[in-house]
């Protein structure tokens, strides 16, 4: 293990570096009229451990230069209440909490020990495991958000979990999906093999990007149902947004490693180069990847 160990910091350390060249760059970079510097969200530029939980929704963020498309503006500024049903690390309850510090926010999670211990006073956290039932009341919420779950659900879960959101949504309400796309396109063959393997190590997966919209119509009861997408190319190739998403996936095969290389019955030495092989792909490479938000509004009896 202690191999181990020295092995990927080796491969952690080649990720700041990129890092920290692309932070470098960008202070000195001089912006024009047509920069992101008149953005109104931009990535940030300090590496540490938090803004490596926080970098997936830092890069959705930045795609939308949003927080949400579901027209709840008003919502957040009159004190809704709004639920982040998978919350993750908290990133997107935090932004949204001081942006908007009259709304009440409640973030679900399997574990507490993935919540943050220093956040807003508008932010409450409750343990729970979404596919057995939300522990909320019929119609408690304005607004309620899930990301981020295609590789964690079976095909046939979607269905009863959108209907549980749905139960927790108030009458004219709104509820909102962002998933990215089941593979992406102009793959190298080196992580074509990563790909490849994480669909098997998950199982059976449907592009749930594909299929949320007919769900969400198909409950009947839900209106104005709509869908945007947004795309970025993987690595320097698509500029800051395309380093920090890099980032994130490389982040991500090193920390299942042992999964990764058990499964393709390699060395964890073996693995270290393919890893590496990835990460130069994504230099010559145009490797895209596609991301979806969906929302509509709970009809009102």
């Amino acid at each position: 293990m202690k191999i181990m160990g020295i092995i990927y910091s080796k491969i952690r350390e080649r990720i700041m570096k990129i890092s920290t060249l692309f932070e470098r760059n960008c202070k000195n970079h001089k912006y024009d009229k047509n920069d992101d510097v008149e953005l109104k969200y931009k990535l940030p530029y300090k590496s540490d451990s938090l803004s490596e939980f926080q970098s997936p929704h830092h890069t959705l963020r930045y795609l939308w230069q949003s927080n949400y498309s579901a027209p709840v503006e008003d919502i957040l500024l009159s004190s809704g209440v709004v639920l982040d049903a998978g919350c993750g690390f908290g990133a997107w309850l935090i932004d949204m909490a001081l942006e908007y510090p009259t709304t009440d926010f409640v973030g679900v999670g399997l574990s507490p020990h993935q919540f943050p211990s220093q956040i807003p006073n508008n932010i409450k956290f409750a343990q729970a495991n979404i596919l057995s039932g939300l522990p909320f009341e019929d119609n408690e919420f304005d607004f309620v958000r899930l990301c981020y779950f295609a590789n964690s659900l079976a095909c046939t879960e979607w269905e009863p979990l959108i209907k549980e959101l749905i139960r927790v949504t108030k009458p004219g309400g709104w509820i909102e999906f962002i998933e990215p796309g089941l593979v992406p396109t102009n793959m190298g063959p080196k992580f074509t093999i990563l790909i490849d393997t994480l669909n098997q190590i998950i199982g059976e997966r449907s592009n749930i990007a594909e299929r949320l919209e007919v769900i969400l119509q198909s409950t009947n009861q839900l209106k104005n149902i709509q869908k945007d997408t947004k795309s970025l190319t993987i690595g320097r190739l698509g500029g800051e947004v395309g380093i920090s998403h890099e980032n994130s996936i490389l982040r991500y095969f090193i920390d299942e490693s042992s999964v990764f290389y058990n499964r393709l019955g390699i060395s964890s030495k073996d693995y270290e180069i393919l890893l590496e092989d990835v990460r130069k792909e994504f230099q010559t490479r145009k490797v895209k990847e596609q991301f979806f938000r969906f929302w509509g509004q709970k009809i009102e009896p």
